[in-house]
């Protein structure tokens, strides 16, 4: 059944504000990444330079923080409706059906379901019920290595991996991520720092896939699925060698930045309608 025009507009107008609220959302997980790295870096011992589930258990561990990763966990479901209607609907592009155009809906449902991970994990610290019980990426790299041709799908994975950390660096270089944004309503001020802090941002993140990606192609080769490693063994990584804390200091002024980045991406990007 159709739906009727006033009621379209009333969503599409809830589906924005909500994907605002989303990016924002993922904007201060990044950030508090991001101080916690830098912290690390600097020898302020706030807390471990860890992934997202760390970030959020650092927002819980503050006063009303418990408060604050709830409505930090809704808002996060603006971000994952987002990306499942991105990729669903296609609203930017009217569901093209190029090679390209569909890959980069696959692109944003692994996002929208990764985030969905992302506050299925805020959902279990809210509800105490945190530990763990499910598998680890190393027990998921050997259960996959030990298929048939599962070394090369490992390989396969861990060099993808590697190939979107290099287009995350093609990316920061072109800033192609400005024509998403209203520059109509935004000064000049506001464009240079939205294009300062989507480069230096979005090739922090690069860096961090590239290793991890990386590591990926080495588990296969080398046959060692223990070596696969997640965003907060790389930081770790840098952590636990003094003569590297400085890459981790870069990488937490730079996950800061993505934070701002995505900030810009709430107040300004454009949004289109279903």
């Amino acid at each position: 059944m159709a739906i009727l025009p006033k009621t379209r507009q009333h969503l599409e107008q809830w589906i924005e504000w909500y994907a605002r609220i989303g990016y924002s959302a993922k904007g201060v997980i990044y950030g508090t990444l991001g101080l916690l790295a830098l912290a690390q870096a600097m020898d302020l011992r706030m807390g471990k330079a860890v992934g997202s589930e760390g970030a959020l258990r650092a927002i819980a561990a503050q006063p009303w923080g418990r408060g604050m990763l709830m409505v930090l966990t809704i808002s996060l479901g603006g971000y994952i409706t987002w990306r499942l209607i991105q990729a669903i609907l296609d609203p930017e592009h009217k569901a093209s059906c190029q090679g390209k155009d569909i890959l980069r809906r696959f692109s944003y449902a692994c996002s929208g379901i990764a985030y969905a991970g992302v506050a299925y994990s805020a959902i279990k610290i809210l509800t105490f019920s945190a530990t763990s019980t499910g598998k680890t990426p190393e027990q998921w790299a050997l259960e996959i290595i030990l298929q048939p041709f599962g070394r090369y799908l490992l390989g396969t994975i861990g060099l993808s991996i590697f190939g979107i950390g290099c287009y995350y660096f093609y990316r920061a270089a072109k800033a192609d991520f400005r024509k998403r944004f209203n520059r109509h309503a935004m000064s000049s001020v506001a464009k240079t720092w939205a294009t300062i802090a989507g480069r230096f941002g979005i090739a922090a993140r690069g860096f961090v896939y590239i290793v991890i990606g990386s590591y990926g192609v080495r588990a296969a080769y080398e046959f060692e699925p223990e070596m696969i490693k997640t965003t907060e063994d790389v930081l770790a990584t840098f952590d636990n060698n003094p003569t590297d804390e400085w890459i981790l200091a870069i990488l937490g002024v730079g996950f800061i930045a993505y934070g701002i980045h995505m900030g810009f991406q709430a107040a300004y990007r454009s949004i289109a309608p279903l």
